[in-house]
């Protein structure tokens, strides 16, 4: 069965700015002078849309990327992205022979992969850049550093395989816990400098994300890797202060119903909400198929006219209720904005990750393909 033609109007959008983005990124990248910068564009960048921003990223003077797939880094391959493409993450042995036919650059901690990796490598008859990553205390993938050098003196000259770098994550930079973070990238020193002693040299040593590309230069080695920063947030409220950082996304939709309702009416799915006066009330078509999460449901605010309006009732599949008796002239068809500015007012994407309970990432991350990306 043919589907016919439709609009490609739907109110609910992710409006992206790419000047902004761009200028974080250049912000990045004077503060980082003759380090590298890698800018992470992991996760559908961050919801952002990831070939568009990795151009932008580029064009901003970014020198290499980082992902966390394999299928987002081949994406970008296929869409004339030259650059280095790191996967800042363990993947399936089995991605071996992709890795190398799209010229990815991947971690390695495993004898097992690194072997298949060199088998392919062979195979094509290429050399593939690698990133030996060194577990410090995350515990989440990376190598003991104990077990660095017997890794390097087995797998170091595998054919097809350069060693290109060495590199960690910390595991509480971002609540400023500096002792322990300063202890552990100690250890990732202490281990880099025992290779080399042996004659294990890696050009490109990196271990600061965002947090550490913010504050502490002392750490940034060879390369930084800034992630959720380049899209207008700093991973603590903390370091708001530090780069004037320009949020790169709003999310946006339109009334479709407005009603009055009676004191002590239920609203939404099990009544979730009860009218405690005379209301107005209005639908915005935007739910958890769209990644607007449940977890709002009676916490969230958004803005209409200028004005907050507090979200009520349960958020369903793909309707939110909101109140707006207090709003004067209210009709269908008026603006929302969820995450942005309209009028004197703004909503962050911090402000939705307080009222979820959760962080910036899942916020902009979780918005789902569903919702177009209009770049501006």
């Amino acid at each position: 069965m043919s589907v016919p033609e439709l609009s490609a109007y739907r109110p609910t959008v992710a409006e992206i700015n790419l000047g902004a983005f761009r200028s974080n990124v250049k912000q990045f990248k004077q503060m980082a002078q003759d380090v590298l910068l890698l800018a992470v564009v992991k996760t559908n960048a961050y919801g952002h849309g990831v070939l568009r921003i990795s151009q932008a990223a580029i064009y901003a003077g970014a020198d290499r990327l980082g992902v966390t797939t394999v299928e987002e880094g081949a994406y970008l391959r296929a869409n004339g992205i030259t650059c280095p493409v790191h996967l800042l993450c363990t993947v399936s042995s089995e991605q071996a022979k992709d890795i190398v036919t799209y010229d990815l650059i991947p971690s390695v901690s495993s004898n097992m992969f690194i072997e298949k990796l060199s088998e392919e490598a062979v195979k094509a008859d290429k050399r593939i850049a690698v990133h030996l990553k060194i577990d410090v205390g995350l515990h989440r993938f990376g190598m003991e550093p104990d077990e660095a050098l017997a890794f390097c003196r087995k797998n170091t000259s595998l054919p097809g395989v350069t060693f290109e770098g060495i590199y960690t994550h910390f595991s509480e930079a971002d609540e400023a816990k500096w002792e322990i973070t300063e202890n552990q990238y100690k250890m990732f020193q202490r281990t880099v400098n025992e290779l080399e002693e042996e004659g294990y040299l890696f050009p490109v040593k990196h271990a600061g994300a965002s947090t550490i590309a913010l504050e502490r230069p002392d750490m940034y080695a060879d390369m930084i890797r800034p992630g959720i920063s380049l899209f207008g947030y700093s991973p603590d409220a903390r370091q708001k202060n530090i780069l004037p950082l320009q949020p790169v996304l709003q999310l946006k939709s339109a009334l479709i119903r407005v009603r009055k309702i009676p004191k002590n009416s239920g609203v939404g799915y099990g009544a979730g909400f009860i009218t405690n006066r005379d209301s107005k009330i209005a639908v915005v078509p935007i739910g958890l198929g769209d990644g607007y999460s449940r977890s709002l449901s009676n916490k969230g605010e958004v803005l209409v006219r200028g004005m907050r309006a507090p979200t009520i009732g349960t958020i369903s599949l793909d309707q939110t209720f909101i109140d707006v008796t207090d709003i004067p002239g209210v009709t269908e068809g008026d603006e929302v904005v969820l995450i942005g500015k309209q009028g004197d007012d703004e909503i962050t994407a911090r402000d939705v990750a307080t009222w979820m309970g959760s962080i910036i990432d899942e916020v902009l991350a979780g918005i789902l393909e569903r919702v177009q990306r209009v770049y501006v």
